[in-house]
C-alpha cells in the first residue's frame, strides 16, 4: 500500500462555531452507489444532537497535485440529508487521496465510510481507504466501516480490557442508536489481562450510557505456539450471532504481532459481513 503524503486541513470558510461542542460525525462519500449505501447506514439512525459532515475527497484522474485540495464547502445535487430537522448536513469537496483528507479529521467523533473506495484509487495504485484508516498507528480517531443500510438493532462488543477496545465501548456509549440496540458484550480469554472484568467494564459503561439490553459472555481464543489467536473466535461469533455492527479495538492485549499473523481488527474488518466500529484510544484514551 502506498503513503499518502501531507494531509491537507479544511480551509477558513469549513470552519464551526458553537455547534462546535456537538459531537462530530464525518463522513466518506465518494459520491459512488457504494457511497450511497454508505449514506443510507447513516440515514437509518437517529443522530440527533450530532453535526454531520459529508466529505467528497477525490484524487484527480492523472494523480497530480491541486490547489483545490484542502477541503472547501460545495452544493452537490442531490445534497445527502437527514429526517431530523436539527442535525444539517455540511458539505465539503477536496481534490486529494480521501485516505489523507479523512486522517486529517483526528478531532472528529466518529468517521463513517464504506469498505471499498472509488475505483479511481486502484487505477492510481493506492490502498482503499478503509485499509488505510485501520492500519498501524490507526485510526486517529473511531472509525466505522457501513455494510448495511438498515438501523442498528444488535450490537457484538469484543471486550479485552485494552485501552482501544475502552475507546471502542465508549464510541458505542456516544451514539443514539445504543437506546434500541440489543447488545452482547463478549469478552474473550487470551490468557492475558483479566477478560471477566473487561467484561463488567464494558458492559457497566454500555449500560450507564443507556443501553436497555446488555449481556455478557465470555469465551476461549484458539491457542497457539506463543500466543492465542483471537481472530478465529472473534470472527466465528459473528458468523454464528450475525450482529449489525460488531465493536472492537485497532490494538488489544491478544499479543499478537502485527508483522506475523496480522491485526484483529483488520481481519473482522475484512472478513465480517456487517457494520464494524474500530475505537483507537491514542491521547483520547489518557
Amino acid at each position: 500500500m502506498s503513503t499518502p503524503t501531507t494531509t491537507p486541513r479544511p480551509d477558513e470558510a469549513t470552519t464551526h462555531g458553537p455547534d462546535d461542542l456537538r459531537p462530530w460525525l464525518v463522513v466518506g462519500d465518494d459520491r459512488t452507489d457504494s457511497a450511497a449505501d454508505v449514506w443510507a447506514w447513516v440515514a437509518a439512525q437517529p443522530w440527533s444532537g450530532w453535526r454531520v459532515t459529508a466529505i467528497t475527497a477525490r484524487p484527480r484522474e492523472d494523480g497530480s497535485p491541486s490547489d483545490q485540495a484542502a477541503p472547501h464547502a460545495w452544493h452537490p445535487e442531490p445534497a445527502r440529508a437527514l429526517t431530523e430537522p436539527d442535525v444539517p448536513v455540511e458539505h465539503l469537496l477536496a481534490e486529494a487521496d480521501p485516505r489523507v483528507v479523512l486522517d486529517g479529521y483526528d478531532d472528529a467523533d466518529l468517521i463513517v465510510i464504506g469498505p471499498r473506495g472509488h475505483g479511481l484509487l486502484k487505477r492510481l495504485h493506492l490502498g482503499s481507504t478503509a485499509e488505510w484508516l485501520v492500519s498501524a498507528h490507526r485510526p486517529l480517531t473511531p472509525v466505522l466501516i457501513a455494510r448495511s443500510t438498515e438501523p442498528v438493532r444488535s450490537v457484538l462488543v469484543c471486550a479485552d480490557g485494552s485501552p482501544d477496545a475502552l475507546d471502542a465501548v465508549r464510541t458505542l456509549g456516544s451514539l443514539p442508536l445504543l437506546r434500541d440496540a440489543a447488545v452482547t458484550v463478549m469478552g474473550v480469554d487470551t490468557a492475558q489481562g483479566d477478560p471477566r472484568a473487561a467484561m463488567i467494564e464494558a458492559a457497566h459503561e454500555l449500560r450507564a450510557a443507556g443501553a436497555q439490553e446488555v449481556r455478557t459472555f465470555l469465551v476461549g481464543a484458539v491457542p497457539m505456539t506463543v500466543s492465542f489467536d483471537v481472530r478465529p473466535t472473534i470472527l466465528g461469533m459473528i458468523e454464528k450471532t450475525e450482529p449489525d455492527l460488531v465493536v472492537l479495538g485497532t490494538r488489544g492485549l491478544s499479543g499478537l504481532r502485527r508483522a506475523v499473523m496480522g491485526s484483529t481488527a483488520s481481519a473482522v474488518v475484512h472478513h465480517a459481513r456487517c457494520s464494524v466500529l474500530v475505537g483507537r484510544a491514542g491521547d483520547r484514551g489518557q
